[in-house]
């Protein structure tokens, strides 16, 4: 997503537990086996929540493969890709 939403959990005023909500997603030895999906994007075009992004687009692979290949595209919440 373009930018995080109002009800994003990596807001500086959030009350989760982003510690025990990054970990079902960790892979304890190289990273993030995934990404956090952002509840404002479509079904069909998923897109990875922007607080995630911004806090770890370098530790998961997915991240790491789509900066490299200049693939990454940011869009409006409520847009699909």
């Amino acid at each position: 997503m373009s930018k995080r939403c109002s009800t994003c959990i990596y807001r500086k005023d959030s009350h989760f537990d982003l510690k025990k909500h990054e970990d079902e997603v960790r892979d304890p030895h190289m990273g993030f086996k995934g990404h956090r999906i952002c509840h404002h994007s479509s079904k069909s075009k998923p897109a990875c929540c922007n607080g995630f992004w911004t806090e770890h687009k370098d530790e998961f692979a997915a991240g790491q493969l789509a900066q490299r290949l200049n693939l990454v595209e940011f869009i409006e919440p409520g847009k699909s890709a």
